[in-house]
């Protein structure tokens, strides 16, 4: 069996290992185009503005009143149960 070179502490390759470079510019090192491998050009999503805002807000906080109200609610029954 052949000897094999040291690995790299750091690294995890031998020092003789090359990491391979993209052939052109915008394109992956094994070959595949970048707008095939997901990368977009303007990958950030679209921003909630205006009246559509409003009403998410509105119904997060309706969510949110309506859970503490249900939790409240629960927590007087069960206390109301346990006393006289």
């Amino acid at each position: 069996m052949p000897e094999e070179p040291p690995m790299s502490i750091t690294s995890l390759t031998t020092p003789d290992q090359t990491i391979a470079q993209p052939h052109h510019p915008g394109q992956a090192a094994n070959g595949r185009s970048s707008d095939r491998m997901g990368n977009s050009p303007d990958p950030r999503p679209e921003k909630i503005r205006g009246l559509r805002l409003v009403a998410v807000w509105v119904g997060l906080t309706a969510g949110s009143w309506a859970v503490l109200g249900g939790a409240g609610y629960g927590l007087y029954t069960v206390v109301s149960s346990l006393l006289p």
